[in-house]
């Protein structure tokens, strides 16, 4: 029995530009509308991503074989389903990489997306069922979870509130001010455009609380690979721009420049189980953004009106190390453990902004011994694309989900989301002494004043009022967090407001100048609530030491930090 079909049903959550309710659309209606609508609106941020990413796949597979006119690119063989028979000539390959650029430049013109997309979906159709019992959209048949197959009698049920992030409840812990009320097993029960939504995230964001594997010999399960991502994507003034954006035809890297796009609906389950486990290595980008953490099965004859729940079994994990087909992270270097000496996704970091990152989003690579560093390749995609979305200011969207800390289940417990706002040809502007540069090592001497001369600061009057050792950390952290907080809307609204054309020395004095008046002020703060203690003070090296010295000391290293170029 087949239900609720993804491209014709209502299911994913949008906000149209002339509304400001929520709505859901059918994916067919999402790309026609798609120029109208201003950006995706789930039920949480990283559910948004993770929906975003099977668009763009459907966008890469689309316009990996057809040109922005429809008609289909004369390198490729496709058979009746559009898909392609066989890889490009390698004699081809730079024409299909020109016109995969044109193709690109076109699109962004047009300014919506032609009816070639909805034409693909529609030779698919059968493959975006919910509930089906031959291709169900992201799960497996019942018989690829035989007992024949698994460790264990039977595979691991996930129960709908748990499924359902914004409850997250097991079944051993009740979830304090849930959005469900517990009656009648509310908490357990979904709609059909709940259930698509949240398998979409929960095979990007996992964790590792089940328990069955495939076979009886243990290997390392995934999961979810956007689990361990620093995401980030790029947000136009509408959706049609938002994920055209997003849309990397041409890969930064040349080993996946021209790639056949494969999506997972275009495999069969078990063809995709036994790629999972003989080559779980995406080469493309539609594979990548599909990719599975579980083998998911959910019964086709589910009734909604009860309690929900679907089976799992655990998928490997996808090899962390230099996976530069990822193209929307931040990346680290590591330099002990497990991936010493490779990089790997680096997640965004509880209480810290993203603009504290800049250097890791926007600096070009590097493989000195100084200074490893990896620039998403997005970015070096943005820059490819900048003379043809021109002169416009650019949204980078980033979204990380945070766990328990618990290595044996990383239960998810939490998002980090964040943005700012750029003009495109200033966070393209790597040249060396141009914005890039001068922006990362400004973001750096705001660190040092904060995280030293600051610090130093605060360091000596908890010296002053004989703080003992964890409650002094504890008040330097919270007072750092305050200038921290103090200076972040400034920030901000400074980043978004630099035009290329802009005197560079200029526009980083009127940062330092902003820097210095609200550091100084944070500390004046302190000075307006000292205690006699503060004011009597101690003595130090035989001279009488209070927060009056102190705060002169702090403001004699402040200017000569702001003033040193």
């Amino acid at each position: 029995m087949s239900r609720f079909n993804l491209l014709d049903e209502n299911w994913i959550g949008v906000i149209y530009l002339d509304e400001s309710e929520n709505k859901l659309v059918s994916l067919k209606t999402l790309f026609e509308d798609a120029h109208k609508i201003q950006r995706i609106a789930g039920d949480t941020k990283t559910q948004d991503f993770a929906i975003l990413r099977i668009l763009l796949a459907i966008l890469n597979t689309v316009y990996s074989r057809f040109d922005a006119e429809g008609n289909a690119y004369e390198y490729l063989d496709l058979d009746e389903k559009f898909q392609e028979k066989s890889e490009v000539e390698f004699d081809d390959l730079p024409y299909y990489i020109n016109d995969l650029d044109a193709c690109w430049d076109n699109l962004w013109k047009k300014k919506h997306f032609p009816s070639t997309v909805n034409d693909y979906l529609t030779k698919w159709h059968d493959r975006f069922y919910l509930f089906d019992d031959e291709y169900p959209f992201f799960q497996v048949l019942a018989g690829d979870l035989s007992a024949d197959k698994i460790s264990r009698k039977k595979a691991s049920a996930i129960s709908g509130k748990f499924l359902d992030r914004t409850v997250s409840e097991s079944g051993n812990k009740v979830a304090l001010f849930s959005p469900k009320y517990n009656a009648k097993y509310n908490k357990e029960v979904l709609r059909a455009d709940q259930v698509a939504r949240w398998l979409i995230t929960y095979q990007g964001y996992t964790g590792l609380s089940d328990k069955t594997i495939f076979g009886k010999e243990k290997y390392k399960a995934s999961k979810g690979w956007l689990y361990d991502l620093g995401g980030i994507y790029l947000e136009g003034t509408n959706l049609f721009e938002t994920l055209l954006l997003n849309t990397i035809l041409v890969h930064p890297r040349d080993e996946f420049s021209a790639k056949r796009q494969r999506p997972c609906w275009e495999y069969s389950s078990g063809e995709l189980l036994e790629k999972y486990f003989s080559n779980n290595n995406p080469d493309n980008l539609a594979e990548l953004y599909t990719t599975w953490s579980r083998a998911v099965y959910i019964d086709p004859d589910t009734d909604l009106d009860k309690a929900f729940s679907l089976q799992v079994v655990k998928l490997p994990d996808m090899n962390h190390q230099d996976q530069f087909i990822e193209a929307m992270t931040l990346w680290r270097f590591n330099e002990q453990g497990e991936h010493k000496g490779y990089f790997t996704p680096r997640k965004h970091r509880a209480n810290q902004a993203l603009w504290r990152s800049f250097g890791l989003l926007a600096m070009p690579s590097s493989t000195s011994e100084k200074d490893m560093q990896h620039m998403p390749e997005l970015i070096n995609w943005l820059e490819e694309i900048r003379d043809t979305i021109g002169n416009i200011s650019i949204g980078v969207q980033a979204v990380s989900m945070q766990d328990d800390g618990n290595a044996p289940s990383w239960v998810p417990t939490d998002e980090l989301v964040d943005s700012l706002q750029i003009n495109n040809y200033v966070l393209t502007d790597v040249q060396e002494n141009h914005w890039v540069p001068r922006i990362t090592n400004l973001v750096e001497k705001t660190r040092v004043v904060i995280n030293h001369t600051y610090r130093a600061f605060l360091s000596d009057i908890a010296e002053i009022r004989n703080i003992k050792e964890k409650a002094r950390q504890d008040f330097i952290n919270r007072e750092l967090e305050a200038v921290y907080f103090a200076i972040d809307e400034p920030f901000r609204a400074w980043l978004a407001g630099i035009k290329p054309k802009d005197e560079k020395d200029k526009k980083m004095q009127i940062w330092l100048n902003i820097l210095e008046k609200i550091v100084k002020g944070e500390a004046q703060r302190l000075i307006d609530n000292a205690t006699t203690r503060d004011l009597r003070g101690i003595v130090k090296d035989e001279r009488s030491f209070n927060i009056i010295t102190a705060y002169n000391s702090f403001t004699f290293f402040l200017n000569k930090g702001i003033q040193n170029k």
